[in-house]
Order: structure tokens, then sequence, then C-alpha cells
């Protein structure tokens, strides 16, 4: 029976942001080593979740390493990324000196930073393969926003990302990279890839997949893998700017039989992309201007604003005030917001009791970029939870989720649910875990980019914000110290041709 080791580290690092990762963060939310990595992942629409499906369906050993995801933050401190690092590697060595491993299946992220690290998934793949030799096939999954190295490539057999955002196909990513992996492990052949660096950034503010331009593009990656016969993935990485690496930006990943298949796959998606940048710069849309629209709206359906800038899926901190602040401000009927990160002021709702009227000072703790706090005088402590939940959104269906420590307060008529756990809101679970009937409300904020259409899509009508915020869609307002700026839209007149990379 043929067996394969699996496990990663998981971090979207934002580098503007002032909290730092460490090992704790990743204990926070999903971590788990050797079995505790297939409990936590058997049923659930993930990567592994693919994996393990796919696995069973071949008749694989899937042998368990280990797996830590933090929720996006800032810098992964040196020690957190080594002591991972290590910790997976060592795994790895302990169950193949048990019997030989015939490959690895890895799980990571492509936008993760650490301190002495700018790349720690080529870091990894490194690692392992240093521990492994040249000849140990090596798998790789990533997300759509990875900022993709020639050292994860080089180092790996297969790599791939999801082609979705939100990313609903996590799933089916990871059980087609295990079956190209499996599949080279029987045949002795491995495919051959082509990365292809585009000079060129965006910000993920307007760039779902559901439709407009990135709509098209990747549809246009569908449409390569049917026509081209020995094309087996291609994969447009929309890449992550707010790392701040020198390589973030936007990448082309294509997986062949042969390596002129790879490459002209990559030369007619990176063209077809390059067309498509005008459209896929970002406007900021201020909390005024998203109310002023959500109240024009003709609809039975509830409006969602979502809060883009600061998204904690993209490492803000989930207490900027900007949009709860003019929601408060409209006081308008049938209105929530779910979520803001205060655990302060959830522990302060906890410890007067449900019943309660309290007096805080609400979120903007974290900097001033995200907004004050705002000093509320009544606010009635309505519910508390322990914040727990499981997501029912398409992207990760199944995963056990937290806010923490969780008040639901009504300040007029507004019902705000004040988390102590950041995260951003994917589903109706933060709003129905404290209570609050989505479908009864008119208007409800909350803060995500693009994740959240995975499932309020179909179920709302949807109006963006982008107040200031170290996910902001602006990409001018940023300090970048590495990032390189000759690519477009810093540099308007940019050209480039995609013919360029056959010669």
């Amino acid at each position: 029976m043929m067996r394969i080791g699996y496990g990663g580290i998981r971090h979207e690092t934002n580098t503007f942001s002032t909290v730092p990762t460490d090992v704790a963060k990743f204990k926070q939310l999903l971590y788990g080593e050797k079995e505790e990595v297939t409990i936590q992942n058997t049923g659930v629409r993930s990567y592994n979740g693919g994996f393990i499906d796919e696995a069973a369906a071949q008749g694989v050993e899937l042998v368990p390493a280990l797996f830590a995801n933090a929720v996006p933050s800032g810098l992964i401190t040196r020690e957190a990324l080594e002591s991972l690092r290590d910790k997976l590697v060592s795994y790895l060595l302990e169950a193949h000196e048990a019997q030989p491993l015939d490959g690895i299946a890895l799980t990571l992220h492509g936008a993760g930073v650490a301190d002495g690290y700018p790349d720690i998934e080529g870091e990894i793949i490194g690692a392992i393969r240093k521990a492994f030799g040249p000849d140990m096939p090596i798998g790789v999954v990533l997300d759509l926003h990875g900022n993709i190295t020639p050292e994860m490539v080089h180092g790996s057999d297969v790599l791939l990302g999801v082609k979705g955002y939100p990313h609903v196909d996590e799933y089916e990513a990871g059980r087609h990279m295990f079956r190209i992996l499996t599949e080279a492990i029987r045949t002795g052949e491995m495919p051959k890839m082509r990365l292809v660096k585009l000079p060129w950034t965006f910000a993920p503010a307007k760039a779902m997949t559901v439709e407009g331009p990135a709509h098209e593009i990747q549809q246009f990656c569908l449409q390569v893998e049917r026509e081209e016969e020995d094309v087996i993935h291609t994969t447009f990485f929309h890449g992550f700017p707010y790392s701040d690496i020198e390589q973030a930006g936007v990448s082309v990943v294509t997986i062949a039989k042969t390596q002129e298949a790879a490459d002209e796959a990559a030369q007619k998606i990176a063209a077809f992309a390059w067309e498509r940048r005008e459209q896929l710069i970002s406007k900021t849309v201020s909390p005024a201007e998203a109310f002023d629209k959500a109240e024009a709206l003709v609809t039975d359906l509830p409006i969602v604003i979502n809060e883009s800038s600061d998204n904690p899926g993209g490492g803000a901190p989930g207490d900027g005030t900007h949009l709860l602040r003019e929601m408060l401000k409209r006081n308008l009927p049938k209105t929530a917001f779910g979520f803001i990160t205060d655990p302060e002021v959830a522990k302060q709702a906890a410890e007067a009791g449900v019943g309660a009227t309290i007096s805080c000072r609400l979120g903007g703790k974290t900097d001033k970029l995200h907004g004050e706090p705002i000093e509320i005088e009544k606010a009635y402590v309505k519910g508390l939870s322990d914040g727990k939940f499981v997501l029912v959104t398409p992207m990760g269906a199944g995963t056990a989720m937290s806010m923490g420590l969780t008040a639901l307060l009504q300040v007029g008529n507004v019902l705000v649910v004040v988390g102590s756990v950041a995260n951003q809101t994917r589903d109706k679970c933060p709003f129905e875990v404290m209570g609050i009937d989505y479908t009864q409300m008119r208007i409800l904020g909350l803060k995500s980019s693009q994740h959240f259409r995975g499932w309020w899509q179909e179920r709302s009508e949807i109006v963006p914000c982008d107040p200031p915020g170290i996910h902001s869609g602006d990409l001018d307002v940023y300090d970048f110290k590495h990032l390189n700026r000759d690519q477009y839209p810093f540099v308007m007149d940019k050209t480039w041709t995609a013919e360029s990379i056959l010669r």
C-alpha cells in the first residue's frame, strides 16, 4: 500500500499588522499533531479534508505529521517558524523511519513571512527536501493569494492552488493535488511545471471570482485545461501585496505532461490576465457612501455591508470602528453588526451579566488607522456566549470556529456582536450563535473582503465599503519597504508581453 505523509504550516502574513504571530496564535485557531490532524479534518471541506477523502478512495495510507494554521496577522516570530518547521520535518522523518513514505503532501499558504524568512513556504519545502533528498515526491497545495517564488516551485514536484475567491474549492484542490501526486508516484513520471511572474500586483477587494475580471480569468484557466490534452492543472495566483516582500505579486503556475505544454499554457493565461489588469484596480468606498447606497436599495433580501479594509482574514485587527460608527450614527431599525473584536468589552459585558446596561469604549484599541474607540454611554447586554460554532459555508464547511467569549450588545436600534478572538465573518454563524435571525434584519455589517460571498452571495444584496485599514484596496496608501514598485499599477504605463516568457 502506498504511504503518503501529510501536514503543513499555513499563515497569510500582513506585515503592516502590529500583532506578531507566535506559536500560541497557531494553537488558538487550528493546531494538531499526528492523529489529531486527521481527526480535526475528517468530514471537513478543507485542503486536508480533500487529502483524507482522496486517500480513502484510492486505498492509500495517509500518515499525519503536523498541521498549524493561524488567523492572518503580523510577522511570524522566528522562534515560531523554526519550531513548527522542525517539528513538521521530524514527524515526517519519524513516520518514514517506521515504514518508508512514498510521497509527501503539504498544505501551505504562499504568503507567509517570518522574522528572517521572507518566504516561509520556500523554507519549509526546502527543509523537507533537504531531509528526504531529491527523489522524494513532494506535492503542495496553496492559497490563491500566494506570492509564488521559484524556491516553492523548484523544491516541489506538484504545486497548485485553488481557483476560487472565495476559496470554496479548497476541498477539491486538495483532492486534485493528491491525485496528481499519487499518479506520478505510480507511473514514475513526474509532471512538468512552469512559473510565470507578471509585473503586476493588485488588492483582493475587487477580485472575487463569482463575477467580473477575476471570474473571466478563472474560467479561461478551466478552458485551457479542457482544451489542451497535456495540461493537467493551471493556477492564476492573485498574490498578496500586504506581505510586502520583493516577490509579492501576480503569478501563473501550470502543470502538464510535457514542458512545452506547461510553457504554452502559462503564456496563454498570463496574456489573457494581463489584458484585464485595469479592471482589477480597486476604488475606496466610505461607510457613509455604502449606507447611502444600501438605504436606496429596493429588495426583500438583507443587505450586507462588508468592511474590506479591516478584514481579519487578511491580517487586519478586526477591531476597526469606521463601519460600526456609521451604523450607530444612522441608528436604523433592523440593523446588526457581526462582529467586532474587543475582548475587554466582551469581558465587561460578561461580568455585568445579561440584562445589565454598561458604558464602554468599543473597538479601536489596536491602532488609530482603523478608527478611534467608540464611546458608548448605554449598551444593553442582550446575550452572552462562548462564541463557538461550526462553519456552514462551502468554504471550510464543518470547521470548528470560535469568537471566544462573546457578548451581544444593543445600542439604540443596533445589535452589536462583540467577540474576543479576531476572525472574518464567512456565514450566518456569528449572528446566529447570538440569537440573531439574519432574515429579519434589513442591514448587516461584517468584516470580510470576499470569503463571506461563499455563503451570502445568494442570500443578500452586497454593498462593499473600504475605509482606512491595513487591508484596503488602495495600494497607494502603503509605505512598502520591500515590494517591487516597478510594476503595474504603481507604474501605470508598464509594458510587458507574455511572449517574452518563451524566449
